[in-house]
């Protein structure tokens, strides 16, 4: 039977998180230079101005500092401030998912016209996903690893509950925009067609991909085999997709 928490298996464990996450970590560079020209039409005018542009930009300028802090953490060669680093590293990747589900909370406002009801189901499934979020970032430590010579993230187990809830979050705000857009009955190409086309265009096959991308991490934290399998969430890009949510 394997012991998780021996020293050996869990520094193979980071190492492995290490390279996941730059591979990873790669992919979403490739995504960000790739539409850098979406955004720069927007600031140039080509396309319409909405408010909700910066909320689209926060998620993908904190995505892309989250992972460079990352990438700083694991890859220096001499001894930081591991803890600095880990609360810079959480609170930018939890703002780019903040404001991208921000960014679902209002296409969902839409899509329901301004439902009281709904509209105050989304916006308090939000504020309860903040709510963990915040606290996941106060209560995580970072120490530095003399051995591997990298910043190692501590107490992860104290995660757990800001991952489920975040998970959960997707998969109830995922529901309330598809049940939506299940209203919309003329729709141009019929009921079938029109939904298939419409669950296309409003981005939800993202949204979709995403919520199904964080259902390993939430198995791994729950085992809690230790602090580099409950990193896991860490390693899935979950904030490249955005761009379809910019409302345009």
């Amino acid at each position: 039977m394997v012991n998780w928490n021996d020293p050996g298996t869990v520094a193979s464990n980071y190492a492995s998180l290490v390279k996941l996450t730059h591979v990873f970590g790669g992919i979403y560079i490739w995504e960000f230079y790739t539409h850098l020209d979406f955004d720069w039409s927007i600031v140039s005018g080509k396309r319409p101005y909405r408010w909700t542009f910066w909320l689209y930009l926060n998620c993908r300028l904190s995505g892309i500092l989250a992972l460079i802090t990352m990438f700083a953490g694991f890859d220096v060669t001499h001894k930081i401030n591991c803890q600095a680093w880990v609360t810079f590293a959480f609170s930018l990747g939890y703002s780019a998912f903040a404001c991208a589900s921000a960014l679902i909370v209002l296409r969902i406002m839409a899509i329901w016209e301004r439902r009281r009801p709904i509209v105050a189901l989304a916006v308090a499934v939000w504020i309860i996903n903040i709510a963990f979020i915040i606290r996941s970032i106060i209560v995580t430590r970072g120490a530095w690893n003399a051995e591997g010579h990298f910043c190692e993230v501590l107490n992860t187990s104290m995660s757990k509950e800001n991952i489920i809830v975040t998970t959960m979050t997707d998969i109830i705000l995922l529901l309330l925009m598809f049940f939506g857009l299940l209203r919309w009955r003329s729709v141009s190409g019929g009921l079938v067609g029109g939904i298939w086309r419409l669950l296309y265009t409003q981005g939800i096959w993202w949204i979709v991909i995403v919520t199904v991308s964080e259902i390993p991490p939430c198995v791994l934290i729950i085992l809690n085999l230790n602090d580099a399998f409950n990193l896991g969430h860490w390693s899935v890009p979950h904030i490249s997709w955005p761009r379809r949510l910019q409302l345009d």
